[in-house]
């Protein structure tokens, strides 16, 4: 016969929490200590700040008209074509020192089965006498 389960609990807390006490649990979950103590920001009261800024740039007292400056172009494809060869370089690298960790590890393998071959005939010599 099954039981049936009810959760009675609450799920969320009554009170809300701040940001800081939440990064603090987080931290907590982590086994970390956070060094400083960040802030509490404002949301609103930046984003309001920041929209006043950009309409104080827009609208400046004197008119002044650009000078049109062709900038360079960014070639996305040449810059990824580095990117690409600079990650084939690192693996290259990579592969090159695992082959050698390979190689030192066969001569090891090699070295103990030679190991491995005299104490067989040691016991095998043993056994004779």
């Amino acid at each position: 016969m099954t039981k049936t389960w009810n959760f009675d609990q609450p799920l969320d807390e009554k009170t809300p929490t701040s940001s800081t006490e939440e990064r603090a649990k987080i931290a907590a979950l982590f086994h970390q200590t956070e060094a400083t103590p960040t802030e509490e920001v404002d949301y609103v009261s930046a984003f309001k700040m920041e929209q006043q800024r950009a309409k104080e740039k827009a609208d400046p007292k004197e008119k002044e008209t650009p000078i049109p400056v062709k900038a360079p172009a960014p070639n996305i494809t040449n810059d990824y074509k580095q990117h690409l060869a600079q990650i084939i370089a690192q693996n290259n690298d990579d592969i090159a020192q695992s082959q050698k960790k390979i190689e030192e590890l066969h001569q090891l393998i090699d070295e103990k089965n030679k190991h491995t071959n005299k104490l067989q005939a040691i016991s095998a010599a043993i056994d004779d006498l």
